[in-house]
């Protein structure tokens, strides 16, 4: 154990998980295997149909640090829901949200609570390495910026990190929630809402997760063709610029806006109808103004028409 290390601190593992009957062990396993011991594990039950629950409760009987829970059906279902449910079980100083399919290495949770402690900061940001079939591969490249990390940075997409990469402070994880409306990119949601509450963070530059590269994420993958793709990211803009407007600075979200105006954009090329983009016609309005806004449908319409009308799109931006 580390010398500086207060091992008296309650780390709480949070984990959703879906028919995740063949693997979830092996995560579970990672967990029980950690040289940190001061630690509980919150998994929540997305009403899987396999055999997920008879193996969380094998191990619930051999590990007491381990509790699992059925999400209720007054939650919507999804990741999110259960991440949210699951906070509220949970009893930890530190937050760890982890995925039902991926593993800590063993000192992934000491490596972690010891630097945030040294730093007496409210969240760490550690690194991911994809495996598949059992073999490492290339690991992420993250950017980092030498005046450390901020919202604004984060928000408009200069730096980026995975769900599991960051431990927290309880107090700060009781200011936020994760956004159960949402189908993709959920991370980086909470995340903008994390750093307006705190940018008191640091990286610790070491590889402590393990992320699984399976049939079922790749067929994913496979299956978010770019009709799909601009659809979905344009939904997470969409209620993450809702949920974060009021509290950044106007550059910043008029970038936010402008991303959700090229987003409508690729889908009126692509002949994509999509609910939101009349929502954003109306914040273009309320940001921009009228002609703006005018400027952007016009875009739309001659991209919808022969995939062109960048001029009259960069005209609503003011460009």
């Amino acid at each position: 154990m580390a010398k500086n290390l207060n091992s008296n601190a309650t780390v709480s593992i949070i984990i959703p998980v879906f028919n995740r009957e063949k693997i979830i062990s092996q995560t579970l396993d990672s967990i029980r295997n950690q040289i940190y011991q001061n630690w509980e594990c919150i998994v929540i039950d997305d009403s899987s149909t396999d055999g997920t629950l008879q193996v969380l409760k094998e191990y619930s009987k051999i590990e007491s640090r381990i509790c699992y829970y059925k999400r209720p059906q007054t939650y919507m279902k999804g990741a999110n829901s259960c991440r949210n449910y699951g906070f509220s079980k949970s009893q930890g100083a530190y937050i760890i949200w982890f995925d039902s399919d991926d593993l800590m290495t063993s000192d992934h949770i000491e490596r972690k609570i010891l630097f945030i402690q040294e730093n007496e900061s409210d969240f760490i940001v550690a690194r991911t390495q994809n495996f598949q079939d059992g073999q490492l591969l290339q690991p992420y490249f993250y950017e980092k910026k030498a005046y450390g990390i901020t919202a604004s940075d984060f928000i408009l997409l200069k730096i980026h990190w995975y769900t599991y990469d960051v431990i927290l402070r309880r107090e700060i994880g009781e200011k936020i929630s994760w956004n159960e409306s949402m189908r993709s990119w959920q991370d980086y949601n909470y995340f903008c809402k994390m750093l307006l509450v705190t940018e008191k963070g640091f990286y610790l530059d070491k590889i402590l997760t393990h992320r699984r590269i399976h049939s079922e994420s790749i067929q994913r993958f496979l299956n978010r063709d770019s009709k799909t793709f601009y659809v979905e990211l344009l939904e997470n803009r969409f209620f993450t610029y809702n949920d974060i407007s009021k509290a950044i600075e106007s550059n910043t979200r008029n970038e936010l806006v402008f991303g959700m105006m090229n987003l409508c954009f690729e889908l009126s090329k692509l002949k994509v109808k999509s609910g939101y983009v009349e929502k954003v016609e109306q914040i273009v309005r309320d940001q921009l103004g009228i002609t703006s806004k005018n400027y952007f449908k016009l875009a739309l319409i001659i991209a919808g028409l022969i995939k062109k009308g960048h001029y009259f799109l960069n005209k609503a931006k003011k460009k």
